[in-house]
């Protein structure tokens, strides 16, 4: 059986916590979707952790998108787990959610650098 588009990424360990996380708090998680960005767009939906607006879009896309595009996203290689600094000590899903907003912010100005200019 092939795998889905996220498969391999959601078999990382940071999206089982992220997955067991959205069990917590009565989420499905969705098997073609990056629980990390379902997590984090869950957080944000209940206002436990706020984000620029073109974050909460690029988390919107990113659970459309093929796991290559993802990892080329994210800037990992193809043995690399994707690790956001601090997520293995984060204590609950709005402390995960906030790791994972915080990173891929982070990653959005590495390839966007002007997209957080001080002329906003």
């Amino acid at each position: 059986m092939a795998d889905s588009k996220t498969d391999i990424l959601n078999r990382m360990r940071v999206n089982q916590k992220a997955r067991a996380h959205l069990q917590k708090i009565d989420e499905d998680a969705m098997p073609d979707t990056f629980f990390c960005a379902q997590l984090a767009l869950s957080a944000i939906e209940r206002g436990a952790v706020e984000a620029e607006e073109d974050v909460i879009q690029t988390l919107k896309a990113m659970t459309t998108w093929r796991n290559e595009r993802i990892m080329n996203f994210l800037m990992l290689q193809a043995d690399e787990e994707y690790s956001p600094y601090g997520w293995e000590e984060a204590r609950d899903f709005r402390e995960l959610a906030q790791i994972i907003v915080n990173d891929i912010e982070n990653k959005m100005v590495k390839h966007f650098p002007w997209c957080r200019s001080a002329v906003e």
